[in-house]
C-alpha cells in the first residue's frame, strides 16, 4: 500500500545516503599507487578514524531512527479527544443522566485498564508521530463537527503509524449525525476506506422493536474479531465500507438516505432519514463492522456508538466484539477471553432475551430498555440468550417471554444450585399458566403449583433444595412507559418504583452481594 511504500522509500533513501557517506570519496586513481610517504600514511590512517566514526554515527543514526520505525508497536491505547467528544471518564453511573455522558465508553477502558493495559486521553493537538509513538492503537470515538478539524499532519501522522504496525479503532454512527461522515472522510481516503451517510436500517425479525434503526445483527464474515459471536446489536447505527466488512446486516435491510437542507440548518444534528425503504436506497445486507489491515497495521471501524457504550455494551455479543477487537488490534490473544469479563464484577446479573421477541433492547413504550438501563447502572447486567452462561440471578422482563426447552432446562438448573430468578410483568390471571415463564419452569423442576409466600408488592414460589421464583407484583407494569428514561432523574413517583425494582434485585440476589468479583489475570 502507499503508506507503506512511502516509509519503505524513506528508510532506504536513509540507509543508502549513510552507506555512501561511508564510501571512499569521489576521486580516484588509475594504476598503480605511487608508494604512500608516512606522511600521507598519518593521513590514510587519519581518514580511516574519521571514516570509522563516520559509520559509527551512521550506526547510531539508524537506532535513532529505529524509534522512528517501531513507530505503531508501542503498548496500550491513546483515545482521541481532540477530534472527538470522549465521555469514557463518565459513562452509565448513578447520579448522571446526560445522554452523551451514560453513553461513554468507561466500562470499555477501565476493563482493559483492569487487565494493566495503558489508556491514556489526548486532549489537545496536534498528533504526531510523538505523541502516537508509545501506543499500540488510537481510539477514535464519534466525531463531531465542533471539535477541531483533522490537521494533514495529522492525517499523515497516523497513516504512518498504521502502516508501521500500528492500530485504528473508529466509532462511526447513522447518516452524517453530527457531520462525522465528512469529518473522517480526509482520513479514511487516506487510509483507503469509504464514508457514508447512510442508516443501517432492517425490517423483519432483525428489527429489536417497531422501528428499523434498532436491529440485531447475526451475520459475520470469519475473522478474529468476530470469533465466537451469534449476535450483536445496534441502536440506529451506520454502514461501513463494505469490502472490508466483517459484521452484515439481513437481506431485508436497507441504506436509509439522511436528509439535510442548505448549511446543515435542517433535520440537524440527527440528520435521520424517514426509515421508509426507497428505490433508489442501497439494498442490504449491509456492512456495519469492518477490519482490515493496512501496511504492518490494523484497522477496525463500528457503525454505532451506542453499541460499545455502558448502556449497551452488555447487550446480545457486543462486549464480545470488543474483547475480539481490543486482542486483534493490541496483539494481546488473551483478552478476546470472555469469561474474565463476564466475572469481572459481582453480583452478575443474566437478563433473558430473546432477539426475536426482544424485550429489554426494545425503545417504544412496551418495551423494557429503561428497567435495563436502570439494573445496568447498579449492578454488572448481561442481556442475551446464551442460556448456559452462570449468573447469580436470572431476570426474566416479562412472563410470556419465549422460553425454549433448553433454556428452561437451564434456569432450572440455575434454580437447583441455590440461586433466584425474578420475573416482572406478570399478570396474576395466568401466573401460572403452562406458556408462562412461572409456569413452565415449575414444571420442568417438577414442583406442585403450590400457593406460594406472598408480601406487599412480591411473591415468591420456592424450589425444594434450591432457590426460588421471585414474581415482582403481579399486576405491575414495569416498561418504558412507567420507568423513567436513563436521561433524565426520575420524579417521586418514578423514584418509587425504581427503588421497588433495586429491592426487589437486592432480596433475590440475596448472598450473591457478597460474593468477590473474580480477579482477572494479566
Amino acid at each position: 500500500m502507499g503508506a507503506r511504500k512511502d516509509c519503505s522509500v524513506t528508510a532506504a533513501s536513509r540507509g543508502g545516503g549513510l552507506a555512501r557517506a561511508a564510501t571512499p570519496g569521489p576521486l580516484e586513481n588509475k594504476g598503480e599507487p605511487p608508494c604512500p610517504s608516512p606522511a600521507f600514511r598519518r593521513v590514510d590512517s587519519m581518514l580511516a578514524a574519521v571514516a570509522l566514526v563516520g559509520v559509527l554515527l551512521a550506526i547510531g543514526g539508524l537506532g535513532r531512527q529505529g524509534v522512528g520505525a517501531e513507530l505503531g508497536t508501542g503498548q496500550g491505547v491513546l483515545i482521541d479527544a481532540i477530534h472527538a467528544n470522549d465521555f469514557s471518564a463518565f459513562g452509565l453511573q448513578p447520579g448522571l443522566y446526560e445522554y452523551h455522558k451514560i453513553i461513554g465508553h468507561r466500562i470499555a477502558m477501565e476493563y482493559l485498564r483492569s487487565r494493566g493495559i495503558r489508556c491514556d486521553r489526548a486532549t489537545e493537538g496536534p498528533l504526531d508521530a510523538e505523541r502516537l509513538a508509545p501506543y499500540r492503537m488510537l481510539f477514535v470515538p464519534l466525531a463531531s463537527a465542533e471539535r477541531p478539524p483533522w490537521l494533514v499532519s495529522e492525517i499523515a501522522a497516523v497513516k504512518s503509524f498504521v502502516a508501521a504496525g500500528g492500530s485504528l479503532f473508529v466509532v462511526t454512527d447513522h447518516t452524517n449525525v453530527y457531520f462525522h461522515a465528512h469529518v473522517l472522510r480526509p482520513l479514511f481516503a487516506e487510509l483507503e476506506m469509504a464514508s457514508f451517510t447512510d442508516a443501517a436500517c432492517d425490517d423483519g425479525p432483525r428489527k429489536l422493536g417497531q422501528g428499523a434503526g434498532w436491529i440485531s445483527i447475526t451475520r459475520f464474515s470469519p475473522h478474529p474479531i468476530t470469533s465466537g459471536m451469534k449476535c450483536i446489536a445496534f441502536q440506529t447505527g451506520g454502514c461501513v465500507d463494505p469490502r472490508f466488512a466483517v459484521a452484515w446486516t439481513s437481506e431485508r435491510s436497507w441504506a436509509d438516505a439522511w436528509r439535510v437542507g442548505a448549511f446543515g440548518e435542517e433535520n440537524a444534528p440527527g440528520f435521520y432519514g424517514d426509515f421508509i425503504r426507497e428505490p433508489t436506497e442501497r439494498a442490504g445486507p449491509l456492512g456495519v463492522v469492518l477490519a482490515k489491515t493496512f501496511g504492518s497495521g490494523r484497522i477496525v471501524v463500528v457503525g454505532d456508538q451506542n453499541m460499545l457504550g455502558d448502556t449497551f455494551i452488555n447487550y446480545a455479543d457486543n462486549y464480545r466484539l470488543w474483547l475480539n477487537a481490543a486482542a486483534w488490534l493490541l496483539h494481546l490473544d488473551h483478552l478476546r477471553e470472555s469469561a474474565p469479563y463476564e466475572n469481572w464484577r459481582r453480583p452478575r446479573i443474566r437478563v433473558h432475551e430473546s432477539y426475536e421477541r426482544a424485550a429489554v433492547g426494545v425503545s417504544e413504550p412496551w418495551g423494557c430498555c429503561h428497567v435495563w438501563a436502570l439494573l445496568s447502572r447498579h449492578y454488572w447486567t448481561f442481556a442475551n440468550d446464551r442460556a448456559a452462561e452462570r449468573a447469580d440471578l436470572i431476570v426474566f422482563p416479562y412472563n410470556d417471554a419465549p422460553l425454549p426447552p433448553e433454556h428452561a432446562a437451564a434456569a432450572v438448573a440455575h434454580l437447583r444450585g441455590g440461586k433466584n430468578v425474578l420475573v416482572l410483568n406478570a399478570e396474576a390471571a395466568t401466573l401460572l399458566d403452562e406458556s408462562g415463564v412461572v409456569g413452565r419452569l415449575l414444571a420442568v423442576a417438577g414442583v406442585a403449583r403450590t400457593g406460594p409466600r406472598t408480601r406487599p408488592d412480591k411473591m415468591i414460589l420456592e424450589v425444594p433444595g434450591g432457590g426460588a421464583i421471585h414474581v415482582l407484583g403481579p399486576d405491575r407494569v414495569l416498561d418504558n412507559g412507567t420507568v423513567a428514561e436513563p436521561t433524565r432523574p426520575p420524579n417521586a413517583a418514578e423514584q418509587e418504583r425504581n427503588q421497588l425494582v433495586l429491592d426487589a434485585v437486592r432480596e433475590a440476589l440475596g448472598n450473591a452481594l457478597s460474593a468477590p468479583a473474580s480477579k482477572a489475570g494479566p
